[in-house]
């Protein structure tokens, strides 16, 4: 059985390694789907939909309206200096490594997440599964 969940937040970043366009600092509204896994089930509930809201919603809000930058980007120093709140994360804020990273911080909280796929527009999104590598 899996379980299927949408969420949102809307979040500023900046990846100097990928290009001008994405090196400069922008936002976008990342969309998120959380697939969690269930082998094996009582065939009632596998898990309360609030259950997996409570996890998700701590965990992918807590992004919601921050910059996040790369702890050894410029800017996160200047952003400290200033008393200036951010998220600072020890890896280029792609959306490849976004993904991974909410998929494990996630998995910390116990949710049996099995995929999880993060969009920053309409048109490119990226699937992460552990066990698809």
């Amino acid at each position: 059985m899996v379980i299927q969940k949408k969420y949102h937040f809307y979040a500023g970043h900046r990846n100097v390694e990928a290009g001008e366009k994405c090196g400069r600092v922008h936002g976008h509204t990342y969309k998120v789907k959380v697939h969690c896994e269930f082998p094996s089930w009582d065939g009632d509930i596998a898990m309360l939909f609030s259950e997996i809201d409570s996890i998700c919603e701590r965990v992918i809000k807590s992004f919601d309206h921050y910059l996040i930058l790369f702890e050894q980007d410029p800017l996160a120093e200047l952003f400290a200096d200033a008393n200036e709140p951010f998220i600072s994360v020890p890896f280029q804020t792609s959306a490849e490594n976004m993904a991974v990273h909410l998929f494990e911080l996630l998995d910390e909280e116990g949710l049996p997440i099995s995929c999880l796929e993060i969009a920053e527009t309409e048109s490119s999104n990226v699937i992460y599964s552990p066990s698809n590598l």
